[in-house]
């Protein structure tokens, strides 16, 4: 009886389990395989016919047997990286949620299709069910209702994503036009702002081009999640008020 799965079921949900590994291939070597491509891309994009190559497989079919289907592929790429993704136990909420944050962004980083892989699929495999798991327990001395605690763990998480997403358009953009630096981006575009500055039409915009300490201190991810926490801790002040 053949093991594959559904299209589109979650890999979670699924029985039999995978067949025993062989030399060649198992549910793990397919899993990190897979995750060792996309992390080479600049896109994130891989085939199972090149996960079979890395692996010497003649046979991309072959890899379905471990992994059901390629949503099931990517429920478990995306599960292997909330694997990565640190939350400390319950004390302060606030710190439990920004070593979340950071944590996750670290793993964001080093896997930046993660962040558009992650929106695709729920997030029902273990690694990321101990992930909210421990999330709650984190933010449960706050006293709010379920739709708020969750509302506090998804706005850290949205952050990450969302800033995930960017890093990897910007990747690549850099790659299909061959602007590899910042430097080499102002100087593709110095033509056209040099024109619209002329124009005059957009005087705020142009205003902010032209102060002195624009670039001076890029506002970093941290920064960022940091403003998030602060506004979740106003709001958690006010629902205990």
């Amino acid at each position: 009886m053949s093991t594959a799965k559904q299209p589109g079921g979650l890999v979670w949900f699924d029985e039999p389990p995978p067949p025993p590994a062989t030399d060649q291939l198992s549910r793990e070597r397919v899993v990190a395989a897979a995750i060792a491509l996309a992390d080479e891309s600049s896109s994130g994009e891989i085939t199972m016919r090149a996960i079979a190559s890395r692996l010497g497989s003649r046979s991309p079919m072959a890899l379905y047997r471990y992994v059901g289907s390629k949503d099931g592929l990517t429920d478990l790429m995306v599960d292997e990286v909330y694997g990565e993704i640190t939350v400390p136990p319950p004390g302060d909420w606030r710190a439990c949620l920004r070593e979340m944050g950071m944590s996750a962004w670290a793993a964001v980083q080093r896997h930046p299709w993660f962040a558009r892989m992650a929106f695709s699929r729920p997030p029902l495999g273990p690694n990321a069910l101990r992930l909210y798991d421990t999330a709650f327990a984190a933010v449960d001395e706050l006293g709010l209702d379920a739709a708020t605690r969750v509302g506090f763990i998804n706005t850290v998480l949205g952050q990450v994503f969302g800033s995930g997403l960017a890093l990897l358009e910007e990747l690549a953009m850099r790659s299909r036009t061959g602007l590899t630096s910042d430097s080499d981006l102002e100087e593709s575009a110095r033509p056209y702002l040099e024109r619209i500055k002329a124009e005059g039409r957009y005087p705020h915009y142009i205003r902010w081009l032209a102060e002195p300490d624009r670039s001076a201190e890029v506002v970093t991810f941290e920064q960022q999640l940091e403003w998030q926490l602060d506004g979740l801790q106003r709001l958690a002040g006010e629902r205990r008020a």
